[in-house]
């Protein structure tokens, strides 16, 4: 009978064949068939192959084994006897000691202990990702609040025994000691918890979304950037008529024929040419998918040119095509170049930049919202923070190549070297000066702010 139940607790990946014929942009694999190619089948996506069986990371910097252990473990230590328990975490130890001593509760404390240590070993031992990195650490400890529960509960079980032993456990004390502390842990963290106004990553998207024209094309990578667009594509409908392709997501041999159907294209226009099953940087052969039928990105640009449709990149290139892997005067893509127009760059050909009208248009549409993440609420360890890195990297980059565009308008006169746009060096510094404030604040990117500012101001004329 249980073995039965089992099963029948599986069923809802019976969805997933019925959800394969009718696959929605962002939907992740090709589940239509057990196996098979280029489908990669049921299985495949079951198992998690594509990500890693077993695997929380698939980077190449992740660990996993013994070192991964044993830091993990003392983390876990390190975090439970502080902050997460209001130190008063080293009262687990006592009461795993009177838990099993209890005859009554041995047994039960015993596999409930078991229960944890398994957790403990095989989840640390498998988390592969790289905890130096404060945005994945925090991504880390979100799995600490399954063996939080035992851990707590021994907790509980160590403070029984301490106010007995001084005869304090009794209920006018304990009643008001547990309220108070649930009250405690409330007042000292509901306004760092309170998200109740978050509306960041939304605001993040809009700014990545709104300022493009009509039909773009947007080739996208990290969690942040990709997540921002397709929520507010797939869930509040919101620019359905930009086609947004997921670089990461390209490299699968599905790709194509589950998604490719479905992006957008302009009515005089035609749809998304794939011109192979997946994309590989330098259409080189995949160790890590399929070995078959690769493009590279230049094949891409390449095959989708005609439609005259703007494309844009955002997060940076999947990786560079030049020969040697050299980046040459920023170009990554033989042939091709990426132009800054804010929260992203806008892909030309080689040597043939945008039309000036063109781009001074687009470039005004670029806002940063006048609320960014608060520094004091969201540190290291959150998505918000990188949202703000974000921000001071895409107004760092555009303001500099608007000061490089106004260098080579030319200086005053013969030796001088100020400019003659002055002007627009003012809005140079003024906006360099913006963004040192933020990166001051979360000390991030301060080295390169200082320098360009440096470069600003001995081009601007001291009257």
């Amino acid at each position: 009978i249980l073995i039965v139940l089992g099963l029948l607790g599986l069923t809802p990946y019976l969805y997933l064949f019925w959800a394969a014929t009718h696959a929605s942009l962002g939907s992740w694999g090709d589940t239509s068939s057990l196996s098979g190619w280029p489908a990669v089948g049921f299985w495949t996506h079951f198992l998690r192959k594509e990500y890693g069986t077993f695997s929380l990371y698939s980077g190449d910097e992740g660990k996993g084994g013994q070192k991964q252990l044993m830091l993990a473990m003392s983390l876990y230590v390190k975090n439970l006897l502080t902050a997460d328990s209001m130190y008063i975490g080293f009262l687990s130890v006592g009461g795993v000691f009177f838990a099993l001593k209890n005859e009554g509760a041995a047994s039960f404390s015993g596999i409930v202990l078991s229960m944890f240590t398994c957790y403990m070993i095989i989840f640390h031992w498998l988390a592969n990702l790289p905890l130096d990195k404060p945005l994945f650490f925090g991504v880390h400890i979100r799995f600490w609040m399954q063996s939080h529960l035992i851990t707590f509960g021994f907790i509980g079980i160590g403070l029984e025994r301490l106010l007995s032993a001084v005869s304090l456990w009794k209920k006018p004390l304990v009643i008001p000691l547990a309220i108070g502390l649930v009250c405690a842990q409330v007042g000292i963290n509901f306004k760092m918890q309170d998200q109740s106004n978050n509306y960041h990553v939304w605001n993040f998207g809009h700014v990545l979304l709104d300022p493009r024209p009509q039909h773009s094309l947007i080739l996208t990578q990290g969690d942040l950037v990709t997540n921002s667009i397709r929520y507010l594509q797939r869930c509040e409908k919101v620019r359905l008529d930009v086609a947004h392709l997921d670089m990461p997501m390209m490299t699968y041999e599905w790709f194509a024929s589950m998604h490719g159907p479905h992006f957008p294209y302009p009515p005089e226009g035609k749809p998304v040419v794939f011109p192979g099953v997946q994309f590989a940087v330098g259409a080189k052969r995949l160790v890590e998918h399929r070995k078959c039928c690769s493009y590279s990105m230049k094949q891409f640009l390449d095959a989708n040119w005609g439609s005259k449709r703007p494309m844009y990149i955002m997060g940076g290139w999947y990786g560079s095509e030049m020969p040697d892997g050299r980046d040459l005067n920023g170009m990554m893509i033989p042939g091709y170049e990426a132009e800054m127009v804010g929260a992203g760059a806008r892909i030309v050909k080689y040597k043939k930049t945008m039309k000036k009208k063109e781009w001074k248009e687009e470039v005004a549409k670029f806002k940063i919202p006048e609320q960014i993440p608060e520094a004091w609420l969201y540190d290291d360890k959150s998505w918000e923070r990188t949202l703000t890195h974000n921000y001071i990297t895409y107004a760092q980059s555009l303001w500099v190549s608007r000061m490089d565009k106004a260098i080579k308008k030319g200086k005053e006169m013969e030796g001088s070297p100020w400019v003659k746009d002055q002007p627009e060096i003012q809005r140079v510094i003024e906006n360099l000066e913006r963004c040192l404030g933020w990166a001051e604040e979360i000390r991030f990117g301060r080295e390169d702010l200082y320098r360009n500012l440096g470069i600003a101001w001995g081009r601007l004329k001291c009257e």
